[in-house]
């Protein structure tokens, strides 16, 4: 029998569709005793949820003891999880526009808050500079002094004529939100105290946003082109939608919207940090868990809770979500929307396997979107604490690293087997996906169509990935040294595939397989705007793929020797008036637009890559051109036509020549009849599986 929940129940009801529960926890309860009664231990309970909101007073915890249970909204009623509270607010006028309210509960139960939602959008925390959405990580920030920043970073520098005018009476409790110099993701920091006539900063607790185990200063340095603002301070709350909470003595400070009726509308505030979790062991692990149908909101900001580097890639990752799961086989959440949650809002933990993440819509989290993070440490022996074998599917990402930037719609690290495919994944701070070392590999991410990625940061594109594992060396990486890769495949034990996805963008790059990344097969992929980059790593081939206008031609950076690379069949067009800013920072090269390759410190003693050969290349110049820059970098650069190039042994079955798309700008790539890739081999890629499945939009539309 299913079980019922609504907000118009009670938990004394015995949970019948005419006298349903009121709690989650209450229906939990039934479904154990039930199973447990009728001897149901493998089949499925269901608990049927009606419309309305669920303010949850306590994280709902699934253990082996909830295996088989079903959780679903009824019909097509809208249900949501809320991990916060509604306030009851008397507002009373403060002064400019600033009203306040005397809010009891924050002395009698002592509530703490780090957001406010105003009919169920976020509001701005009172700040300096003021909030500007116009250019997300440009506008609205502003700049530390012109000065060289120490390392590991305790304070900062400010400019007096650059800064707020206004002294601030409580410093210690602002929080700094600040980018690392290279613009790879950000950093917080509470603040210690400021020394207003020094013109000093002291940070407090906080800056392990990003792992500096490898990259040091560069991945998490700060100095006068670093942008940032501070938040949670009174006196700078000064514009429509800026709140302060004042919990000593249990006010609330608002400067509403013009068109906000304030007697109405609704204040929320976040309280709980996970909204549901599925806890189980390997040996006891938690099965078959569903939800499907719900909207889940307001959990709390994690950005100065704990953080680790589960592998050496660049990402340090919060441990956590709105939905977590730990030990747990074969549960799935499919159609459920997240909205507006504090941090990440799914994170599957160490040993997982066969999940089922679909249909979901993820949107204006503050950190990233699905996590698939394994624990490299306690993978020896037969401990399996890693995820594998999840499919995520049919969802689409958008707006998400609210407070993070160093996030992904897709976050995998330490893991096996996942399937990532028909997901669109649109308008974020970073990378879309994101693979953070080569342990254990096998994935395959098919049918996704991206865009508008990396728009706060720099580097990287739609698709990014390290391989850092064990035969990985920063002196090959980064130093003089040109060896081997080693046996890669020790750790990236399985290929990824990557293939028959669309990636559009103007800038970085559109599949970075960054330091060490090994054991990939990519191909009939369309990349606009972007191309591809391959640093040292081992075993990648690169076949049948478009690039289209990229802003950096194809990239071969750093390459191992005796290598095992390949790069054949692809459709190279570039433009003499695309955006090159990556190629251009570090070298000398002269003309760099329209490239069709560029080899960033190839091998010493052995061929650059394995196999390079029946490319297609084309460029509005009408001749071919590829750079190579020898070591040791800035020495050498030379450039090359084609008959030179050929003379070296590359490309020799390659032309330049029109591929003879049949309406590029329209976004059909498709060859017309006599085009010369076709003659090299070349096979037509097919586009109209790409993206979202039917399913998706009538799921939404019906809501």
């Amino acid at each position: 029998m299913p079980f019922y929940i609504s907000p118009a129940g009670d938990d004394a009801n015995p949970g019948t569709e005419q006298l349903p529960f009121a709690t989650f926890q209450q229906a939990q309860r039934a479904a154990r005793n039930y199973r447990v009664t009728n001897g149901m231990k493998d089949q499925v309970v269901q608990v049927v949820v009606r419309g309305g909101t669920y303010y949850l007073h306590e994280t709902l915890t699934l253990t082996e003891e909830d295996s088989f249970t079903s959780f679903s909204t009824y019909s097509e009623e809208h249900a949501i999880v809320s991990g916060g509270r509604k306030l009851n607010v008397a507002w009373r006028p403060y002064r400019d526009g600033i009203f306040v309210a005397e809010v009891p509960e924050i002395l009698k139960e002592q509530l703490q808050f780090t957001q406010l939602f105003v009919n169920g959008k976020r509001q701005i925390r009172a700040r300096y500079p003021k909030y500007d959405p116009s250019i997300p990580g440009v506008s609205g920030y502003t700049y530390p002094a012109d000065c060289k920043l120490q390392w590991p970073h305790r304070e900062m520098k400010f400019d007096p004529q650059k800064f707020t005018d206004k002294r601030w009476s409580k410093p210690e409790e602002a929080e700094l939100h600040i980018f690392g110099k290279n613009y790879w993701g950000n950093l917080q920091w509470k603040i210690k105290a400021i020394e207003w006539e020094n013109h000093t900063i002291a940070f407090g607790k906080g800056g392990f946003q990003i792992n500096d185990v490898m990259q040091g200063e560069d991945a998490t340095g700060i100095d006068q082109h670093s942008r940032f603002f501070i938040e949670n301070v009174f006196e700078e709350l000064d514009s429509p939608g800026e709140w302060y909470a004042d919990f000593q003595n249990g006010l609330l400070y608002y400067y509403p919207l013009p068109e906000l009726n304030l007697e109405d509308a609704i204040f929320e505030v976040p309280q709980l940090q996970r909204l549901i979790e599925i806890r189980g062991t390997q040996e006891t692990p938690v099965v078959n868990i569903g939800f499907n149908g719900f909207h889940f909101t307001h959990t709390t900001t994690t950005y100065l809770e704990k953080y680790e580097a589960p592998s050496l890639g660049d990402w340090s990752i919060h441990r956590g979500g709105a939905v977590y799961m730990e030990g747990a086989e074969k549960c799935s959440i499919e159609f459920c929307r997240f909205d507006a949650v504090g941090g990440n809002a799914i994170f599957i933990s160490d040993f997982n396997r066969d999940h089922r993440i679909y249909g979901c819509l993820i949107t204006d989290a503050g950190e990233s979107a699905i996590c698939l993070v394994g624990s490299k440490h306690l993978t020896m022996g037969s401990q399996h604490a890693y995820p594998a074998n999840v499919l995520v599917a049919n969802n689409e990402i958008n707006n998400i690293g609210y407070y993070g930037k160093q996030t992904a719609g897709v976050f995998i690290s330490v893991g096996r087997n996942h399937t990532i495919a028909h997901n669109h994944i649109h308008h974020i701070p970073r990378a879309a996906i994101c693979i953070n070392d080569g342990t254990w590999g096998g994935h395959v991410i098919e049918y996704n169509d991206i865009h508008n990625t990396v728009q706060e940061t720099g580097d990287h594109g739609p698709f990014n990935s390290w391989g850092r594992d064990r035969f990985w060396c920063l002196e090959q990486s980064h130093g003089p040294a040109s060896h081997c890769a080693g046996d890669v495949k020790k750790d990236a034990r399985e290929v990824v595939t990557i293939r028959n996805n669309r990636f559009v963008d103007n800038s970085g790059w559109g599949i970075d397989l960054d330091d060490g990344s090994s054991h990939y097969h990519i191909h009939h992929n369309v990349c606009i705007g972007i191309s591809i980059k391959l640093r040292e790593g081992d075993y990648r081939l690169v076949e049948n793929n478009i690039f289209y206008h990229p802003a950096n031609p194809p990239g071969i950076h750093i390459g191992y020797e005796h290598n095992h690379d390949r790069f054949l069949r692809n459709i190279i067009v570039a433009h003499s008036n695309a955006d090159n800013p990556e190629v251009d920072i570090n070298f000398e090269k002269g003309e760099s637009r329209g490239k069709l390759y560029e080899f960033i410190g190839p091998p010493l003693e052995s061929r650059w890559v394995e196999e390079l050969d029946y490319n297609i290349f084309f460029n509005d110049l009408g001749y071919f051109k590829a750079t190579v820059h020898f070591r040791p970098l800035g020495s050498r650069t030379e450039h090359y036509s084609i008959d030179e190039w050929k003379s070296l042994g590359w490309d020799r079955h390659s032309v330049f020549a029109d591929p003879l798309f049949t309406d590029p700008e329209q976004g059909d790539f498709s060859l017309k009849e006599g085009s010369p890739a076709l003659k090299l081999g070349f096979s037509e890629i097919d586009l109209s599986k790409v993206g979202l499945l039917p399913d998706f939009q009538a799921h939404y539309l019906s809501k």
